[in-house]
């Protein structure tokens, strides 16, 4: 007689309103000369997005719906989509050279963690038709994944599922390392989203490294 493999948990909604919040707070504080709109615009909407995904599911994220699945793709792409148009204006002021040195050094650390939050959260969302798709079995089985974990490898883990704070480790290790690191893309969509963001990673931290060498001389 086999042992029922044991049903994997609901995430908690906690890590993901956490990191949707920090970034939308790090927006309120970018300079102008970075924004492309008030800076009041993407945290307004950010909490618009966010409050009704909490009352839906306010400590796992067990149910979705229709219109539950959309706000959450929304407020990713609202995320998502706002810190490369901030990436565009900050990497015009690194090549300008006109801003002050240090807050322009400290808007870039900003952008730079934003990033890794935005594309945590669109990896989250993307990878086998999302949180809550992905601790049903038989869409976990089925589906084909956007990323591979090393844990899935492991028949010890076989109840284990992927978090938000996988995508942001995820999303991180892109950011520095310009490749995956121990997940690795399947699909060709994971591996060119994974590509932009190292891409535009590479490009805003060479420019920072040159602004902060002639800050230096």
């Amino acid at each position: 007689m086999t042992t029922p493999r044991p049903r994997p948990q609901h995430e908690h909604r906690a890590p993901v309103a956490v990191a949707v919040l920090v970034n939308l707070a790090l927006s309120l504080f970018l300079p102008s000369e970075v924004l492309f709109f008030p800076s009041w615009v993407v945290p307004v909407l950010g909490v618009l997005l966010l409050s009704p995904l909490i009352v839906f599911n306010p400590r796992r994220l067990t149910r979705e719906t229709t219109w539950s699945r959309w706000l959450s793709f929304a407020l990713a792409i609202l995320l998502t989509v706002a810190n490369q148009l901030t990436v565009v204006r900050t990497i015009e002021v690194l090549l300008g050279g006109h801003a002050d040195g240090g807050a322009v050094l400290l808007t870039a650390l900003q952008v730079w963690v934003s990033t890794i939050i935005a594309f945590g959260l669109v990896y989250w969302e993307l990878d086998r038709g999302g949180p809550v798709a992905r601790r049903r079995p038989e869409l976990w089985s089925s589906d084909e994944a956007d990323f591979q974990f090393p844990q899935e490898t492991d028949a010890k883990t076989a109840a284990w599922r992927p978090v938000y704070l996988d995508y942001l480790y995820v999303a991180m290790t892109n950011m520095v390392a310009f490749s995956p690191t121990d997940t690795m893309p399947m699909t060709v969509r994971a591996k060119m989203i994974m590509a932009y963001q190292a891409l535009g990673g590479f490009i805003l931290l060479a420019l920072v490294i040159s602004r902060a060498v002639n800050i230096i001389s």
